[in-house]
Order: C-alpha cells, then sequence, then structure tokens
C-alpha cells in the first residue's frame, strides 16, 4: 500500500543519514593523529554494502578517509543491512553472533576484517568527539 510504501521509505532514508553521519565522523576520528596511526596498523580499503537501503560506504584506511561511495578492489567487503551495522555501530550487537546468523555477509581477507573491530574501537573517541 502506499502507506507502507511510505513508512519503508522514511525509514531507510532515516537510517541512510545515520549512516552518512557516522561515515562523516569515521573520516573526521581518521584524520587525527590516532587515526591515523590506527589506519596504518591496517593499511587497506573496507568496503559496506547495505542492500537493504542500495548504499555502500567505503573506509579507506590507505587514505585515511571514509566516505560514501564505492570502490573497485577493496581487500574486504562486509554486506548487511543499514539497520544492522547502526546496531553494531552503537555497540548493541555482536558482530561474531551476526555473522554466525548469516546477518553479516564478508567477501574478502578475514584477517582484515579481525582487525577492524580494533581500529574502530581505538577511535571510538575521536568518532564521539566528532
Amino acid at each position: 500500500s502506499k502507506a507502507t510504501v511510505s513508512v519503508l521509505y522514511c525509514t531507510t532514508h532515516t537510517f541512510t543519514k545515520m549512516a552518512d553521519a557516522l561515515f562523516a565522523k569515521m573520516s573526521a576520528a581518521l584524520g587525527t593523529p590516532a587515526g591515523q596511526a590506527a589506519a596504518k596498523k591496517i593499511n587497506e580499503v573496507i568496503t559496506y554494502e547495505f542492500p537493504d537501503t542500495g548504499v555502500s560506504y567505503v573506509m579507506d584506511l590507505k587514505a585515511g578517509k571514509a566516505y560514501k561511495g564505492k570502490h573497485d578492489d577493496p581487500a574486504c567487503t562486509f554486506k548487511m543491512d543499514e539497520k544492522v551495522f547502526l546496531e553494531l555501530s552503537s555497540g548493541k550487537a555482536d558482530p561474531m553472533g551476526l555473522f554466525m546468523e548469516g546477518k553479516i555477509e564478508l567477501d574478502g581477507d578475514t584477517d582484515i576484517a579481525m582487525k577492524i573491530g580494533k581500529v574502530l574501537k581505538t577511535l571510538e573517541k575521536e568518532i564521539a568527539s566528532a
């Protein structure tokens, strides 16, 4: 129905705005000295694809920035609903549990994927203050 489509659009639009804001904060955090040091530990490109909203983001740890878009050759790609990503980002969800439940898919280097959590944990203060 028209109402269902309207609610779905509003919900999707809200999630995307929240993800946009979060990736902007990540980018700002990666520009700090602590962010640059954390990024250098991995020095790869990671992409996030959200099939539910059709939006993709890049965390470029080589360049020290995060942005909406795609990358031709990421080291790994996380695929999940944007809602799941926002739950993960807020600490309300366990990444391994979501992976085991099939709510997160990973394409690419699993070693790099495992290190991302540590980088984000290192950047928590910078992300919160960005």
